[in-house]
């Protein structure tokens, strides 16, 4: 989120960072505390709260979001000051009357960044997004809000915060096309116009297919497709066939598509084989009933994409990326049109045979899909060490997940009965009373993990056997990304360390 500090005067900014802290309140977002402790410090994932920072001998308060303690996992950083003046002024032959503008020509960018941080797909994902919403709603031309996010999670996160706010807010204006193209109402090129709406326009959006061919002459459509297609020497390439799925998805005619990527002398003038099959891998022809079945390839919209998923979609795009195309014409159609421009049999043969290997592909996967998500659904197994803190006695752990803790456990029953140099150097720490120090030590610096207080609450309260068998969990492996998923799970439920390691 971005903001122009210069336009906002610090009692608006003050009474906004007011709200944020009625939606800080309603969801258990979370943060690092620095706990001093008998001569070490230890770093402790918590409930985000108001705090406050000095500054010339007067208290200024902020906030700061890393994550949440339902699933108890972090992303990247999110803080907001209650002082305007934390953000420094633009300098004045910079500002623009619209913070959207300001987007159009980054060579005389004139914000200041409030957030530029990555959720990495956790859950808190949205409920940042509702307060970030919130900020752009309260100055709409001095504040714009984007990033990786969608219309649906944007829907869900303004619900939410209306149902907690007195004054109610809109989504935020780069996944609203409607009220985005009215701000640009500003911009009299029509070209430029068009130009500035998909770059501004975040995700996939059926309002924004809808008001190109409603707002825009077929001139100025043409023309920016023609630009935008040129960047391509094939329209086999993946950016192209995205961009073919854009015009697509307008509704527009077919026809102009054809000329425009095949004809026009502005156009790439691509290989006709080549578009036509770019076409034909748009599933613009299969019949809607089989490109709905397909919709369990598809993550659900309001949730936030992890960087699994955004790999997921990538390779899901090359060989299905007609999952984009909302558009349906008849095959019949289709090369009724085709055959007015270009050899007749040939591209016949091209369409039934492309159509052919596509319907078979599609039955495959469409199979494969339904499989897959009829046995995750009947079986209550948990998979994934991402998981496994949830893991409760209604669950089952998987055969992989499982022989990894008999394989802990074994160790540690070996390195406890053996008496060995390991365990004494862990019964000098316990004389010393030092044994909680040195597990704390492991866990944050030799691992890496940050606990919620509510873990460290169980641990701390545990006999020394059950503190020693966590020091020789952690000092028997080698750290990697794996085991800190595995122990963080342990340690951050005790019902699971006590039916699995104790």
């Amino acid at each position: 989120m971005d903001i122009v500090p210069n336009e906002i005067n610090q009692e608006d900014w003050q009474e906004v960072f007011e709200e944020t802290l009625l939606l800080i309140q309603a969801y258990p977002f979370a943060t690092y505390y620095v706990d001093n402790l008998d001569g070490f410090k230890r770093l402790v994932l918590d409930r985000t709260e108001e705090q406050y920072v000095d500054k010339y001998g007067l208290k200024e308060k902020y906030w700061n979001i890393i994550g949440d303690l339902e699933s108890k996992e972090t992303g990247e950083s999110f803080t907001l000051f209650s002082s305007i003046a934390k953000y420094s002024e633009v300098k004045e032959e910079r500002l623009k009357e619209d913070i959207l503008l300001g987007f159009l020509n980054k060579d005389d960018w004139g914000a200041r960044e409030v957030f530029y941080s990555k959720t990495q797909g956790k859950n808190y994902h949205n409920f940042i997004l509702a307060i970030a919403a919130l900020i752009e709603n309260r100055f709409p031309m001095f504040a714009c809000c984007y990033g990786n996010i969608s219309i649906e999670q944007a829907q869900k996160a303004v619900d939410w915060a209306n149902s907690l706010l007195d004054r109610p807010i809109d989504l935020p204006v780069r996944v609203n096309p409607s009220k985005l193209l009215k701000r640009l109402e500003v911009i009299e090129i029509e070209e430029k116009r068009l130009e500035a709406l998909y770059e501004l326009s975040i995700g996939v959006n059926a309002e924004l297919d809808g008001l190109i061919a409603e707002q825009f002459t077929i001139n100025t459509v043409r023309n920016y497709f023609s630009r935008e297609l040129q960047r391509f020497k094939s329209a086999a390439q993946l950016g192209a066939r995205l961009i073919i799925i854009r015009y697509l998805n307008t509704g527009l005619p077919l026809e102009i598509l054809v000329d425009i990527c095949c004809f026009d002398n502005k156009g790439p003038r691509f290989k006709s084989i080549d578009f036509i099959k770019a076409i034909c891998s748009s599933w613009v022809f299969i019949d809607p009933e089989i490109r709905e079945d397909m919709g369990i390839a598809k993550r659900w919209a309001d949730l936030p994409d992890s960087i699994e998923s955004q790999f997921g979609s990538i390779f899901l795009d090359l060989g299905f990326i007609g999952r984009h195309t909302s558009r349906y014409i008849e095959k019949n159609d289709l090369l009724s049109i085709f055959k007015g421009k270009f050899y007749k049999e040939k591209t016949e043969q091209i369409v039934n045979k492309e159509y052919q290997k596509l319907i078979e592909r599609l039955k495959i996967k469409r199979q494969e899909l339904k499989e897959e998500y009829t046995a995750n659904r009947e079986k209550n197994v948990i998979d994934t060490l991402d998981l496994l803190v949830f893991w409760d006695n209604t669950y089952m752990i998987s055969e992989s997940i499982m022989n990894v803790i008999a394989t802990i456990k074994e160790a540690v029953e070996e390195d406890m009965a053996n008496k060995s140099n390991l365990i004494q150097m862990i019964g000098n720490a316990e004389e010393q009373g030092q044994l909680i120090k040195v597990l704390s030590q492991l866990i944050q610096e030799h691992h890496n993990l940050v606990l919620t207080r509510e873990a460290w609450d169980w641990i701390e309260n545990e006999a020394n056997d059950v503190i020693k068998r966590m020091v020789i969990m952690l000092l028997t492996f080698e750290s990697d990304v794996n085991l800190r998923k595995l122990y963080k799970a342990l340690f951050e439920n005790k019902d699971l360390f006590y039916t699995y390691l104790k």
